[in-house]
């Protein structure tokens, strides 16, 4: 088992943090919260995890049957995990169009402390009405025995196998499967090659891309904004208590937005267009024009540096010190 990152080892802190927190309250112990003393770990920030929306539609068409209504659920609302494996068909009311999230897994509560109201958005609709029908218990979206997932249920792996299948990867590793071989190739595409070494076919493996079932919740959040969706709404959408959690952490913006917004800086002269503007720089300066008595005059072609006066550095003046101070 390999180290474990600053994020796992922050959770690690506040685990100890919560059991010494108890034990305080039970009369159990005396002294300092030992976590105190372990500093937080800085956990770096990387670029953000989200699907476009044509990923997204790849992406549940790629998945088993019994699955799409889960992840579409999911990704329309941007719900937590363990908030969508713990939804009950109590919780929809069609005729009002609206489904109460009020649980997480095992637990009564969800992760904001709060139970909370959100309509059903009408493409979504279809995907609830096909789970009510379908499934043997109360339990919306269930295991085949009607049961509710367990917590460790994988669903991260399920998405991964699925945005395989659609083709949305990283690339391709091409692996020589002879024995002895060991030959690998990595190309943006699956089509199979021959290798160059024993001229087999080559075995094309999909580099996953590496995403959470979280983020999910990202990618809900992210094209809702991107849509020009207020940021309030999105904020009640997601549950947020702080608008700055919405928008710092969810909303994430591609290069297409910058480009795009970039591109709305517009300095070039509106006759001349970006492009003759940019031309006509990068040819260098028009000579300026010459008025009044010196127009006549033949213009000094610069011969590149001169040597000047008898030192040959620069003529000689007549300047004093007090002169040259005016």
């Amino acid at each position: 088992m390999g180290a474990l990152g600053p994020e796992s080892l922050n959770h690690l802190r506040a685990a100890v943090h919560r059991v010494f927190a108890f034990l305080t309250r039970r009369g159990a112990w005396k002294g300092a919260n030992p976590a105190f003393a372990v500093p937080r770990f800085k956990v770096p920030k990387r670029l953000p995890r989200y699907l476009r929306p044509e990923e997204v539609r790849l992406m549940l068409a790629a998945l088993d049957a019994r699955w799409r209504g889960l992840f579409a659920t999911a990704v329309y609302l941007g719900l937590r995990r363990g908030e969508v494996i713990a939804l009950r068909k109590s919780d929809v009311d069609l005729d009002a169009r609206t489904i109460r999230v009020g649980r997480s897994h095992d637990s009564d509560t969800t992760k904001g402390g709060h139970e909370d109201l959100l309509p059903i958005p009408d493409e979504l609709l279809p995907w609830i009405e096909r789970a009510i029908e379908g499934s043997p218990s109360d339990v919306l979206f269930p295991r085949e025995d009607g049961q509710q997932h367990a917590p460790d249920v994988q669903l991260q792996d399920v998405l991964r196998r699925a945005l395989a299948r659609a083709g949305i990867v990283n690339g391709y590793t091409h692996r020589c499967r002879r024995k002895g071989c060991g030959h690998s190739e990595r190309h943006p595409y699956a089509e199979p090659g021959r290798c160059p070494k024993c001229r087999m076919r080559l075995w094309p493996v999909a580099e996953q891309k590496p995403l959470r079932f979280h983020d999910l919740r990202h990618s809900t959040a992210t094209l809702l904004l991107k849509a020009g969706v207020p940021l309030a709404t999105v904020q009640r959408i997601l549950r947020h208590t702080d608008p700055k959690i919405t928008s710092e952490v969810y909303g994430h913006l591609d290069l297409e937005d910058m480009r795009e917004g970039l591109n709305r800086l517009h300095l070039a002269p509106s006759v001349t267009g970006a492009g003759p503007f940019a031309a006509s720089l990068l040819l260098g300066p028009a000579e300026p024009k010459r008025e009044g008595p010196e127009a006549n005059r033949n213009p000094v072609e610069p011969q590149g540096l001169q040597r000047v006066g008898a030192t040959g550095f620069e003529p000689a003046t007549t300047c004093t010190p007090s002169r040259c101070l005016l």
